[in-house]
């Protein structure tokens, strides 16, 4: 148990990047990196649940299993309940537990939790627990005969907190699901037809068979609320006395969403032999919002919300579009505006929408909306980075997660309704997140970090007056010497403003130029802890996370205009040495790298992690991801733009495997065998090629390793010395006798 004083947070200034004392951050520092999350906050404010994990706990995954609607990946944590005021943490249980989902009972004198293991036979078993707050007493909640607790069911508790609600699972399911799985890796064999579903798609819905019942903590008897249906998603009304859920009514697999869901809207009073069916019809990628009360939703269809009480017959629109040209129309309507729905007040009286022009409070009632905060919709880059946090519980003021689009200012502001005053309630250079206020708004729980290290979980309360440091998950780390960081602005080659986050090598020197490593993906603004390049600094590297202004049909030009602006800039600056400069990426960086290295030979040494060079392979080889693969490059982030019938053409300009004969820069690209996003033969086709090619390449297979390829500690230790070693190979070597760096 700790206990702390009251911390007032002040500005922290940037440290200077100059020599720092303290050991270096090791590979080993990396896999012990503690880090929390919050597994639910108290009504009341006063206690915070929360998860706090190492990656060096759940460094093994069995990604063979990936796809198995039976298999449930570990998440294996410590919990602990903290008193919010105080800072008194106690900890649940005696050691790691595979926590799936918390909640506490509306009083906060209990924490029901649920955890997650396997059967010698590959399937799941889950436990309930119930942690008594005052009595620090864990205990397991019976079983009974009968389906299973779903290891994908939410917790929560009636209101008097005598029983749990949750969602069941028969093993029969599981079984069945697991038997599926495994036709389709093992045969012996396996046929799949132009049936409405694809395979993996059909399987992976059945995890949505679920029923819905109330548990007895004490016995572990069960009622039964709901019997078992496609159940996309649920929740239980705060009086417990009724449901509602959205049922999966797909008819066949969409190529327009990634695991694309139609959804029924139904409802069902606690008691009720008959279920109430909603008009309205949530589509593939319109997850609705509910109000506090769950008896009102909200979703928006083609930039139109729409809005429908449980007992009303249809939905109906509360943004409904301009009328046509020479009809009348109502004053400030002159075109169509595309809104998003983002939230209900407390009382579900009114709606908060935002739209490219600004936010909006809307009343349910008659859709009279009023602008609260106005947007720059032509110069979007210039507007604050703003996320809505929650509605005060009064209605007259909203918390806003607030960021300035050009500097380091960061924090929460209050947005005044009444006087669309937005008011900073915190505001420095630190790095924030996961901003939660408790349902009376008393408290606000968040994550803070000064830019170097690791996030510490804070509370304070709604005024900020009063801020209180709750965890100190990492000091050993004050004994450590980390990077400095600052955040670079630069234009691309067609004058774009753009930012970056360098990480200056560890024991930096003014007027000396470095060895420079590029780790790319898509945009970069804020620092924070980064392990990797807290390592790769502390070997005497400066590191730099670029962003690039991606152009729909051409990524790989976006690329070569940004990155190579940035590594102007950061010579310009006097930080890198033109002479040695290194890239790499993961994933989508990957496939960014290796693109790079076909337009430009300045880098002299490049890693490509789990990144695709084939666009043409790699379109349908997406198995066990349903449509994602032909998703990405026809509407999402590979950025192609249309199907590889429509646009051949950029396929094949996209795909560097057609241009590997420009590549001069000495390539390692690393994979695991059993990704399911990025297949490795990516990989194996990069590096035949290049050997065909005579190029200089090296092929790092993790064979039980998945996306983030390494799949245990000695392998993710293996993983980032390689690294590091590949570009101490390239980028220092010694110089010719008598020359200076």
């Amino acid at each position: 148990m700790k206990r702390f004083a009251t911390l007032v947070l002040v500005a922290l200034a940037l440290g200077s990047p100059s020599a720092q004392s303290g050991s270096l951050i090791s590979v080993e520092d990396i896999l012990k990196v503690t880090t929390a999350s919050v597994l639910d906050l108290s009504d009341d404010g006063r206690r915070v649940a929360i998860g706090v994990r190492r990656p060096g706990d759940n460094a093994t995954t069995d990604h063979r299993r990936y796809g198995d609607p039976a298999y449930f990946a570990p998440s294996m944590m410590d919990v602990q309940v903290i008193d919010t005021t105080t800072g008194a943490a106690d900890r649940v249980g005696t050691g790691l537990m595979n926590v799936r989902t918390a909640a506490f009972t509306q009083d906060s004198a209990r924490l029901a939790l649920l955890t997650a293991a396997e059967t010698s036979a590959g399937l799941p078993v889950t436990t309930l627990w119930v942690y008594d707050v005052v009595g620090k007493r864990l205990t397991q909640v019976p079983r009974s005969a009968g389906a299973e607790v779903a290891a994908n069911s939410d917790l929560s508790w009636t209101p008097d907190g005598t029983k749990l609600l949750v969602a069941l699972r028969d093993p029969e399911d599981d079984k069945a699901a697991n038997a599926a799985f495994k036709t389709l890796v093992s045969g012996p064999v396996v046929v799949q037809t132009s049936a409405p579903f694809l395979d993996w798609d059909a399987m992976n819905r059945t995890n949505r068979r679920r029923a819905l019942a109330q548990i007895d903590p004490v016995t572990g008897g069960k009622v039964a609320v709901l019997a078992t249906t496609a159940i996309s998603s649920y929740q239980f009304s705060r009086d417990g006395s009724f449901v509602t859920w959205l049922e999966d009514s797909t008819e066949k697999t969409s190529y327009d969403v990634i695991f694309g869901t139609d959804n029924a809207v139904r409802t069902l009073t606690r008691g009720s032999a008959s279920r109430t069916v909603l008009d309205a019809k949530i589509l593939k990628t319109n997850q609705p919002r509910w109000s506090d009360d769950r008896r009102t939703l909200a979703y928006a269809d083609k930039g139109e919300v729409f809005v429908q009480r449980i007992d009303e017959t249809k939905p109906r629109s509360i943004t409904p579009k301009p009328k046509p040209d020479g009809a009348a129309k109502p004053a400030g309507e002159d075109e169509a505006e595309s809104f998003s729905v983002t939230s209900f007040s407390r009382d579900g009286s009114k709606l908060l929408l935002t739209s490219k022009k600004g936010w909006y409070v809307t009343s349910v009632a008659d859709g009279v909306r009023e602008r609260v905060l106005t947007l720059d919709d032509k110069n979007e880059d210039k507007n604050p980075k703003l996320t809505v946090v929650d509605w005060t519980p009064s209605g007259d003021a909203l918390l806003v997660h607030y960021g300035e689009p050009d500097r380091w200012q960061r924090g929460l502001s209050r947005l005044d309704l009444k006087t669309k005053a937005l008011t900073p309630l915190i505001r420095d250079n630190g790095v924030y997140q996961g901003f939660r206020m408790s349902r009376d708004g008393s408290t606000v729980v968040f994550q803070k970090s000064d830019g170097t290290r690791p996030p510490e979980m804070f509370a304070a309360d709604t005024s900020f007056k009063h801020v209180r440091k709750l965890t100190d998950l990492n000091p050993w780390m004050a004994a450590k010497a980390l990077p400095a960081s600052e955040l670079v602005s630069y234009r691309d080659a067609d004058g774009k403003v753009l930012y970056g986050v360098l990480r200056y090598p560890v024991g930096y020197e003014k007027g000396k130029q470095y060895p420079t490593v590029f780790e790319i993906y898509e945009t970069f603004f804020d620092n924070g802890f980064n392990g990797r390049a807290a390592f790769l600094a502390g070997q005497g590297y400066a590191v730099f996370h670029p962003s690039v202004n991606l152009v729909v049909g051409r990524p790989g030009e976006s690329w070569a205009k940004g990155v190579t602006a940035a590594a102007n800039k950061l010579i310009d600056m006097g930080v890198a040495d033109p002479d040695r400069l290194g890239v790499h990426g993961t994933s989508y960086g990957g496939y960014a790298t290796v693109l790079l290295l076909t337009e430009t030979d300045r880098f002299k040494a490049a890693i490509n992690v789990s990144g695709k060079v084939n666009m043409v392979s790699f379109y349908t080889d997406s198995e066990r991801l349903g449509v994602r693969n032909t998703h990405a490059p026809e509407k999402s982030q590979d950025r192609i733009g249309g199907t590889l019938w429509e646009y051949p053409e950029r396929y094949i300009e996209q795909s560097a495997i057609f241009r590997l004969d420009r590549v001069k820069t000495p390539l390692l690209t690393i994979s695991g065998d059993q990704d399911p996003n990025v297949p490795a033969n990516q990989s194996r086709e990069l590096y035949y090629a290049l050997r065909r090619l005579g190029k200089e390449v090296e092929w790092v297979r993790y064979v039980n390793g998945g996306h983030r390829p390494p799949n245990s500690v000695a392998e993710s230790i293996d993983f980032e010395q390689r690294i590091v070693a590949w570009y101490d190979k390239y980028l220092k070597a010694r110089p010719a006798p008598g020359t200076q760096r």
